[in-house]
Parts: structure tokens; C-alpha cells; sequence
């Protein structure tokens, strides 16, 4: 139940989303150094990082919900459900990875987009590791930008990843990209947003169609960001309208409520990252220039409690 957006501004952009779920976890802000050994591929081989990165994660574990890199490239993931969406096997001649540990593996391999998109033919997604045994394997797509504010979702289709140029800003969850992207048109015409009577005609509904017409719609009219700091102000308000609160939606499955845990938002010209709590109105930032060592991997943790400040 996450949503993510991108703002753009005159020389850079913003990227970033909401952490919608169901069953206690905690989250910190994570950094990973140079050189650091954040998992194994499937064929057991250690992998490392190229470049530094800098994200949120559950539990303090080194795999990544959303992050950016030193180069400015911003990655999130979100839930997409399905059958038979990863491969039962390893491929040879790829680098073989599990979904669980992709979004590390880009943040920290790639300088961009165009080099996610180069290097695509290569990654090959198993459940299953070279000894046959089952790997964690949630069902993610992913989103990515950069400097250049090129935007893309990356998805697995038949056990294939799919790249889709995403000029649209936004993902949601399931059902596709390219489902998404007909039930917008069908609802906008995207030509003549202006005309649109949205306070009557916009959805009001939190499912993953009607979120990604609302955050669409509300992303594209929102007045102009010139810098990234109204970026961020415009980002952190179009996010205060997709998000849930605690109580909204009971999970059955799991006998507790679906709610935004945390909104996060990164700026790829600044390799800047900001996050709030649900429960703490201040944003947090936080810079690679701010870590004090940066060859050791350290752990960020929020103040949750509710905070105000007097007026003087």
C-alpha cells in the first residue's frame, strides 16, 4: 500500500514515497560505506559496494526499501503481488539475485539510469539460489531516477524484468505498469488536466489504481518547484494527502492495521535524504558530507515521539 512520486525542479528532482504496511516493524535510516559486503548473489558470491548509498531499512538489515547513491541516483520498491514472478532457478552468465536485495545491488552499482537500463539484460531474479533452495523473494517493482530526472519502473513479467520509461512520475502496486497507465488516460485526458473537475471527480479511494490517478493529478498540477527545498515543501504536502492513518484499513490477514509508517523523500542533484515518522511532524536530513566515517556502515534511528516547538 506505498505510493512514490517524483518532483522535478530546474536542475534536479525529488523522489521519494510513502511506507504503507501491515504488521509491526521498525525502520531506521541506514548507510552503507564503499567496499561493503551487503549480501551474497544466489551462486553464493559475495557482492559489495561500488558506491556509497544511503537509505531506509527495516530492522536495521542492510537490504534497502528506497535509498540514494553518491551520485545522486534515488531508488524505492514497492509491494507487487503476483504469481510466478521470479524465475525457479538460477541463470548462467548473469548475475543472479534475489528481489529482497536488488535495489541494493543498483544503488550501489550503477551511477544512473542509463546504466540500470544498459545493464538490465544481465540481472536474472530467483526464488531459488544455485542450490535449489528457497531465497527470500518479496514481490517488488522498483522505480528509479537521476540528475537527468529520467524516470523508470522496473518489473517482473513472466519471470522476465520489464523496463518501462515512466514519464508519468508515479508508481503505486499492482496491477502494471501498462494497466496503470490505461486507467489513467481512461479517467484524464491528459492533454487538458485544467478542465478536470478534481474536488468532485478525483478518486477518494486508498487502492493502488485509485492512488496512482489521485498522486498523478495532484503531482502534475501542483505549482512549480524552482529549487529543491520547494521540491521537498511540495512533496512532503502532495504526500500528506496519499497518506493512511492508523485505524483506516484493518488487515485481516494479519489482525492489525494498514498505516504510513514513514514518508522519506531524496534529492538526486544534493544526495540528500529526508524521512518523517507518522508520529513526529519534524523531517529529518541527513547528507553524505554529515557521516562522520565514511567507511563504516552506520545506523540512523528516528525520534517517533510527538514533538512541538513553542513560539517565541
Amino acid at each position: 500500500m506505498c505510493t512514490g512520486i517524483k518532483i522535478d525542479y530546474k536542475d534536479g528532482c525529488v523522489m521519494g514515497r510513502t511506507m504503507d504496511y501491515e504488521y509491526p516493524l521498525n525502520y531506521n535510516v541506514l548507510y552503507l560505506p564503499r567496499n561493503y559486503n551487503y549480501c551474497n548473489d544466489l551462486m553464493g558470491n559475495p557482492l559489495y559496494t561500488k558506491y556509497k548509498v544511503m537509505g531506509v531499512c527495516f530492522e536495521n538489515k542492510d537490504p534497502l526499501k528506497d535509498g540514494v547513491n553518491e551520485h545522486g541516483l534515488i531508488g524505492i520498491t514497492n509491494v507487487f503481488s503476483g504469481f510466478n514472478l521470479y524465475a525457479n532457478q538460477v541463470e548462467a552468465e548473469k548475475v543472479n539475485i534475489s528481489s529482497l536485495n536488488y535495489l541494493n545491488y543498483a544503488l550501489t552499482n550503477y551511477k544512473n539510469v542509463e546504466e540500470i537500463v544498459e545493464d538490465l539484460p544481465n540481472i536474472h531474479m530467483s526464488a531459488k539460489d544455485h542450490k535449489g533452495e528457497d531465497v527470500i523473494s518479496p514481490g517488488f517493482h522498483f522505480m528509479f531516477t537521476d540528475s537527468s530526472k529520467r524516470c523508470i519502473v522496473i518489473e517482473p513479467k513472466k519471470r522476465e524484468l520489464v523496463c518501462f520509461e515512466n514519464p508519468y512520475g508515479v508508481m503505486t502496486n499492482s496491477p502494471g505498469f501498462e494497466s496503470h497507465i490505461r486507467r489513467l488516460k481512461k479517467n484524464l485526458d491528459l492533454e487538458n488536466l485544467e478542465d478536470f473537475q478534481s474536488a468532485k471527480n478525483l478518486p477518494g479511494a486508498y487502492d493502488p489504481v485509485s492512488r496512482y490517478i489521485k498522486a498523478f493529478y495532484l503531482t502534475k498540477m501542483n505549482v512549480k518547484s524552482n529549487d529543491h527545498k520547494e521540491a521537498f515543501l511540495n512533496f512532503y504536502n502532495i504526500m500528506g494527502v496519499m497518506t493512511l492513518p492508523n485505524g483506516f484499513i484493518r488487515n485481516k490477514k494479519y489482525n492489525y492495521n494498514t498505516y504510513t509508517r514513514y514518508i522519506c523523500a531524496y534529492d538526486s542533484k544534493h544526495r540528500l535524504l529526508t524521512v518523517k515518522s507518522n508520529t513526529n511532524p519534524t523531517v529529518y536530513q541527513l547528507e553524505f558530507k554529515d557521516i562522520a566515517d565514511e567507511n563504516k556502515r552506520q545506523a540512523f534511528f528516528l525520534d517517533t515521539s510527538f514533538k512541538t516547538e513553542k513560539l517565541n
